[in-house]
């Protein structure tokens, strides 16, 4: 009975499938950063950067990040120039930042992401952003206080996020917003600080669908992420003080909300209310009651008509990041059905509202 049963156990261990698909790790080589510029109408490059433990002897190394780009007519023919260069098959599961440059962004950033798209191991939880310079300039970076440029650009971002100067957005749903009206994608905008071999997020690229169709700067970006459905919180500073100083304050949004009236020409009302409390008075001037409200009354003056301005740049460059197509067909289905948003949107009225209050304003005063 025993011989029957170990002879079962061997058939069947006959029937097992082997790990046919397996990649072991020292056959691999781990990309973290990528960067891809369109060159000519026709010509596209990828550049990654790879970290390597480079060993001088036995049990001591150091870290060093090989950066290597490919040419070709398509990121996937880039790709594999690419594949002809580096040593391992290049493995895309770790990679945490992918740059576009401004000129591939404004011919079609789906263009860009379908490779990346259709590859199995590519992860979404990764940060995309668009460059102004090009894209191999930035993954070239050497910063001093950061071995990897991954980890440096991916906190860049991720601390322009928490600061409220760029919104947060999720990348695996990019391509699906660019292919649905009524909501348009936002991404940061990041160039080169040559002098400081350091990078820098100077606002909000703008896209209309799959095409980049204007940008922010960084004021108005924080003005954008403001009216957004982002909670929106950090810090801003305006010269509105005694003297002509320059106040520092740390805002948090307390309310936010979107009133549609649709009508010929549909208005959209958005109110914003801001907590605000004071983290400097240079000037030294005592702040009394009344002294308090005419800041808090210039500063209103100051983000409303940056917010008009913001509405303005949005509606030009024919992207709803707001989402307010979203909210009508939402709200509003059947009026929704009869709209060309592409051609409605740059004509509606959107008008900004915005009240602040200041909590506190230090303990000197």
């Amino acid at each position: 009975m025993r011989l029957r049963q170990t002879m079962v156990l061997f058939s069947l261990t006959l029937l097992l499938s082997g790990c046919w698909d397996q990649r072991q790790l020292k056959n691999i080589r781990m990309v973290q950063t990528i960067g891809v510029d369109l060159l000519g109408e026709q010509k596209v490059r990828l550049s990654i950067s790879i970290p390597t433990m480079k060993t001088a002897i036995e049990s001591q190394g150091r870290v060093v990040t090989p950066k290597v780009s490919g040419e070709g007519h398509s990121v996937q023919e880039a790709s594999s120039q690419l594949e002809k260069m580096v040593s391992q098959h290049m493995d895309l599961r770790e990679t945490r930042v992918l740059l576009v440059n401004k000129a591939f962004a404004e011919k079609s950033l789906y263009e860009t992401l379908d490779y990346f798209y259709r590859e199995a191991q590519f992860p979404i939880s990764i940060y995309v952003a668009i460059t102004e310079s090009s894209a191999k300039e930035i993954v070239n970076l050497e910063v001093e206080d950061r071995s990897l440029i991954s980890e440096y650009l991916y906190d860049l971002i991720e601390s322009n996020e928490e600061e409220g100067l760029i919104p947060k957005e999720s990348t695996f749903l990019i391509s699906s917003i660019m292919i649905s009206q009524g909501f348009d994608n936002v991404l940061p905008l990041i160039d080169v600080v040559s002098q400081q071999e350091r990078a820098k997020i100077n606002g909000l690229a703008l896209f209309h669908g799959k095409q980049m169709t204007g940008s922010l700067d960084s004021k108005h970006a924080r003005s954008f992420v403001m009216m957004s459905r982002h909670m929106s919180f950090g810090t801003m500073t305006e010269q509105i003080g005694p003297k002509q100083s320059y106040l520092t304050f740390i805002y948090k949004r307390a309310k936010h909300k979107v009133k549609i009236t649709m009508k010929d020409p549909i208005t959209v009302d958005i109110y914003l209310t801001l907590n605000c409390f004071m983290a400097d008075n240079p000037t030294g001037t005592p702040l009394n009651k009344a002294l308090i409200e005419d800041i808090s009354r210039k500063l209103e003056k100051v983000l409303s008509a940056r917010a008009e301005e913001t509405i303005r740049q949005l509606q030009q460059a024919n992207c709803d990041g707001l989402g307010i197509g979203l909210q009508i067909k939402a709200l509003h289905n059947k009026e929704w059905k009869t709209l060309d948003w592409n051609k409605e949107y740059p004509r509606i009225q959107i008008k900004p509202h915005v009240q602040v209050k200041i909590k506190n304003h230090g303990l000197l005063n």
